[in-house]
C-alpha cells in the first residue's frame, strides 16, 4: 500500500480527506515526509499532483496495561484500549514519536503496542499540542476498546480520569415487530417489509398528543430467534421482541397518569393502559372543487372536445353526499352515451336529503321511488370524478379527503354509517360497518383515528359464502371476502393481569424464529396494527451509543481500517466546513450538525461481535437469550463471547427509543462491489463485478455518488436493473441482516433467493 494508490482509490470512492494512518511507524513517517506537501492548514497532498486527495495525519495506538479501580468498580484487570490520534503537523508528529519511542518499539507494527495507560497517552500527546485530538477507537468491540466486555471500562472517566474533558469524540464501528404487523403511512397501511424511506409514517407527538406524519430515520429488518412478547385481547394484538417499547400509562383508575415508553419485558404481568387515539389537525377548506374535465363530442364528420370547468360545492353538504355515495352509490355508462351517478337506499328521509343536496349543486335529479328507490344524476363531470373510486370491491376514500379536519371527517363517517352502517348495543352507541373493499376498510380505520376514536375489523364472510336475497327467493354467493369494521369510542385499553383468563385474553412469551421489522422516527411512537387491531406503540431505538446519557456531549465518528486501497470508505464522516485541519477538528469537537452533517457506517448488525455467541458451536444469541443460559454456551457449557449489543444493554441508562437532542445523523450503506456481487449472484472477486463497478464509476462519478446521490433514472440508465434495484434497496434500508457473533461477521442480504433473476427478466422495480 502506498500514498499514490490511496490517492487513486480515494478519488474513485469520492473521499476528499483521508487519514494517513500509522504516523508512529518510522518508515511510514519517512514516506509521508518525502511524498507529501502541506497545502491547507494541517492538510497535505502528494507533491507535484493536481488538486488531489488531502491527507490528515492520524495513527492508532494499542494501550495494554493493568489499572486498579476502587472496590466494586471492576477492580484490577488488564485493559486493552485502542486509541486514535489526530495531529496538526509533521513537527508535532515527530515530537509524539520521540516521546513514545522511549516507551515501546514503534517499528514493530503500524499500530504499536505500548504498555501505557490510555490516560498517560492523552497526557503525553496533549502536552505536546492541544490541537491534537484523542479518540477511543471502535468503542464497543469486546477486545481492545474503551467499553469492551473483555478489557474495557464502564465510563470514559474511569479510563481517562482528569483527561476525560479532552475526549470530544469516540469512534463507532459497530428491536422489532413480527412479519404480520403493519404500520400506517401517508399512503395507507403497509407491512413493515414494504416500508421505504419515501414513506411518511403515522406518528404520535408525545408532548402535544398530535398525530404527525414523519419519514423514517432508519428501517430495521433482521432475522430473530428467541422469545417474543405476545399480547392478545379484544382491543390489542402484539407480537414484539422483549426489548421493544410499549406506549403505556400506569393503570390508575382514579387519576389519569401520563403515557410513557417502556420495554415489553419490564411490563410483562403488570397492569397497564394502552393508547389508541390522538389529536388530528387536518385541513378545513370551505369548498370542495369538482375537477374540470374534457368531454369528447362530434359526429362522423367532426370530432373534438369541449371543456367543463371546475365547480365548487360547499364542503359539508358535499361530504354528506360523498360519504353516503361511498356506502350506497355507483356509476354507470349507458349505451346511449349517458354517464350516470346513482345512489339507492330504502330510507326515504335520507334519500330526500340527498336529492336536496344534489339539487343545491345545480343537478337535475331523477328519483325512481316505485321500483328501486334510486336517485340518478346524468352528468359526465360528476361521473368522471366518482368512477375513480371503484366498484364495490375497490371503493376507497382519497388522501385529500382523509387529510381533512376531525370535524369534517366526522361528517363523512356519519353519512357513510347512515348508508352502510349499523348501530348496536343497549345504549345505541355502538357503530359498525360492512364492506368487501379492503382499501375502504383501511381508509375507515384511518379516519376513525383522526376523528378521535379507533376501529378494528374482523372477517365477516368468506368469498363464496351463500346468502339469500331480501325477498328470500334467490340465493347468491359472496363475490369477495366481506369485513365488519367496529368503531370504538373508548381509547384507553386497560390490561389487568388478574382478568386475562376470565376474558380469554393472553399475555405470554412465545418462541419465534423469523424476520422482525421496525422503523425509527423522530417522535418514537408509531401507529401499528396486527390482525386488524390498531394501537400506538414504540419504534426501534436510535443508534446504540445514544442510550448512554454520558455520551450526550460526545461526538460519534465513523472510520474504517483500509486493509487495501479498494476497501477505503466503508465508513466515513461527511462535513460541510472549510478545507483545513482546524475546521474539521473544530466541527468534531463542537458536535455541530451544521458542519458535521452525518456519518456513513456499516449496518451495526454486520459487526462480528454484535450478538453474543460461541463460534465453535455455531451459537448466536441475543442478550435476552444469553441471560437465560447464564452467559454459557447451551451446547458445550463454555463461556459465551459477550457482544456489543449485550454490553450496551448493561451500560445504558436510557431505554430504547430515548436519545439526546442534536445527535449527528448517520446513513448505513453496503459497499458497491458487494451490492453488485449479490445482484449478479457471484462473489466480489468475479470479473463481472469489476466490469460493472468500473462502468458505474465511469458513468456516474465516485462510489459515494452512486450509493448516495445518483437519481433513479441515472442508475437505471447506467447499469443492469438488478444492480439499480440493489442500490435502491440499500439506500432505503430494505435489507435482511443475520447479526454477527464471536468473530463471525454479520450477513447482509439484499435479495431473496432467485429474486435477482426475476428482476433481470422484468426490469427494475425502482
Amino acid at each position: 500500500m502506498d500514498l499514490e494508490s490511496l490517492d487513486k482509490w480515494a478519488r474513485v470512492k469520492g473521499i476528499k480527506v483521508l487519514g494517513t494512518g500509522d504516523f508512529t511507524h518510522p518508515e511510514w513517517l519517512r514516506n509521508l515526509k518525502d511524498k507529501l506537501v502541506s497545502v491547507e492548514q494541517g492538510l497535505f497532498k502528494i507533491k507535484n499532483s493536481d488538486d488531489s486527495t488531502r491527507f490528515i495525519l492520524t495513527s492508532e495506538i494499542s494501550c495494554i496495561y493493568s489499572k486498579n479501580l476502587p472496590a466494586g468498580r471492576q477492580g484490577n484487570k488488564v485493559r486493552k484500549i485502542h486509541v486514535l490520534v489526530f495531529a496538526p503537523s509533521l513537527a508535532v508528529v515527530e515530537k509524539i514519536n520521540a516521546r513514545l519511542g522511549f516507551i515501546g518499539n514503534l517499528k514493530s507494527d503500524g499500530r504499536p503496542i505500548l504498555g501505557l495507560d490510555a490516560k498517560e497517552l492523552a497526557k503525553i500527546v496533549l502536552g505536546i499540542s492541544h490541537d491534537c485530538l484523542i479518540v477511543p477507537a471502535h468503542a464497543w468491540t469486546p477486545w481492545f476498546s474503551i467499553f469492551g466486555s473483555k478489557s474495557g471500562f464502564n465510563t470514559i472517566e474511569e479510563c481517562f480520569e482528569e483527561y476525560s474533558r479532552y475526549i470530544y469524540a469516540i469512534e463507532t464501528g459497530l428491536s422489532c415487530y413480527d412479519t404480520e404487523t403493519e404500520v400506517l403511512t401517508e399512503n395507507g397501511w403497509k407491512r413493515f417489509s414494504q416500508v421505504t424511506q419515501r414513506d411518511k409514517i403515522c406518528t404520535l407527538n408525545s408532548d402535544s398528543e398530535e398525530i404527525e406524519y414523519q419519514k423514517p430515520q432508519k428501517i430495521y429488518r433482521s432475522k430473530y430467534r428467541g422469545k417474543m412478547y405476545r399480547l392478545k385481547t379484544k382491543r390489542a394484538d402484539l407480537l414484539i421482541t422483549p426489548n421493544h417499547n410499549l406506549l403505556y400509562a400506569p393503570a390508575d383508575f382514579h387519576t389519569r397518569r401520563p403515557y410513557r415508553l417502556k420495554e415489553a419485558r419490564d411490563l410483562f404481568g403488570k397492569s397497564k393502559i394502552l393508547r389508541k387515539d390522538g389529536i388530528w389537525k387536518g385541513e378545513t377548506p370551505q369548498y370542495f372543487t369538482l375537477p374540470g374535465v374534457k368531454i369528447s363530442h362530434g359526429s362522423r364528420f367532426y370530432s373534438g372536445f369541449r371543456t367543463k370547468i371546475a365547480k365548487k360545492f360547499p364542503i359539508e353538504p358535499w361530504l354528506k353526499f360523498f360519504g353516503f355515495w361511498v356506502a350506497e352509490g355507483w356509476t354507470t355508462k349507458g349505451g346511449n352515451g349517458h354517464y350516470t351517478v346513482c345512489v339507492s337506499n330504502q330510507n326515504y328521509k335520507l334519500m330526500t336529503e340527498m336529492k336536496h343536496i344534489l339539487e343545491s349543486f345545480g343537478y337535475t335529479v331523477f328519483w325512481d321511488k316505485k321500483v328501486t328507490n334510486t336517485i340518478r344524476v346524468r352528468d359526465y363531470q360528476l361521473f368522471h370524478y366518482l368512477r375513480q373510486f371503484g366498484k364495490a370491491a375497490d371503493k376507497h376514500i382519497p388522501a385529500e379527503v382523509r387529510n381533512l379536519s376531525k370535524e369534517l371527517l366526522g361528517i363523512l363517517l356519519k353519512y357513510y354509517i347512515k348508508g352502510d352502517g349499523h348501530v348496536y348495543g343497549r345504549s345505541g352507541k355502538g357503530l359498525s360497518a360492512t364492506t368487501i373493499s379492503i382499501r375502504l376498510r383501511n381508509d375507515l380505520q384511518e379516519i376513525a383515528l383522526k376523528i378521535g376514536i379507533s376501529a378494528y375489523y374482523k372477517l365477516h364472510q368468506r368469498k363464496g359464502t351463500p346468502f339469500a336475497s331480501p325477498s328470500q327467493k334467490k340465493i347468491y354467493r359472496q363475490s369477495a371476502d366481506s369485513w365488519n369494521i367496529y368503531f370504538i369510542r373508548r381509547n384507553r385499553h386497560a390490561i389487568i393481569p388478574s382478568e386475562m383468563k376470565k376474558y380469554g385474553h393472553k399475555e405470554e412469551w412465545v418462541d419465534y424464529n423469523g424476520m422482525v421489522h421496525c422503523v425509527s422516527v423522530p417522535n418514537r411512537v408509531v401507529y401499528i396494527r396486527r390482525n386488524g387491531i390498531p394501537l400506538w406503540c414504540g419504534n426501534s431505538d436510535p443508534p446504540m451509543n445514544w442510550r448512554l446519557s454520558a455520551l450526550d456531549k460526545i461526538t460519534l465518528i465513523s472510520n474504517s481500517d483500509a486493509h487495501s486501497p479498494r476497501k477505503l470508505g466503508r465508513e466515513a464522516n461527511v462535513f460541510d466546513t472549510d478545507l483545513s485541519y482546524g475546521a474539521i477538528i473544530g466541527a468534531i469537537k463542537d458536535k455541530d450538525p451544521r458542519r458535521f452533517l452525518y456519518t456513513i457506517e456499516f449496518f451495526p448488525e454486520e459487526g462480528k461481535y454484535h450478538y453474543d455467541g460461541h463460534r465453535n458451536c455455531a451459537i448466536s444469541l441475543t442478550p435476552f437469550e444469553s441471560k437465560k443460559y447464564n452467559n454459557l454456551c447451551p451446547t458445550c457449557g463454555k463461556p459465551l463471547t459477550i457482544g456489543v449489543l449485550n454490553r450496551v444493554e448493561r451500560l445504558a441508562d436510557r431505554k430504547q427509543g430515548q436519545g439526546p437532542n442534536g445527535a449527528i445523523p448517520f446513513k448505513s450503506l453496503v459497499p458497491l462491489e458487494e451490492i453488485i456481487a449479490e445482484s449478479l449472484g457471484v462473489t466480489t472477486a468475479s470479473k463481472r463485478v469489476g466490469v460493472a463497478y468500473e462502468n458505474l464509476i465511469k458513468k456516474l462519478g465516485s462510489e459515494f455518488n452512486v450509493l448516495l446521490t445518483a437519481t433513479k433514472q441515472d442508475l437505471i440508465g447506467a447499469t443492469l436493473p438488478e444492480i439499480a434495484e440493489g442500490i435502491a434497496r440499500v439506500r432505503e434500508g430494505r435489507v435482511s441482516i443475520t447479526p454477527g457473533y464471536d468473530g463471525v461477521y454479520g450477513k447482509v442480504s439484499i435479495f431473496s433467493k432467485g429474486e435477482q433473476k426475476e428482476l433481470s427478466k422484468q426490469g427494475t422495480l425502482i
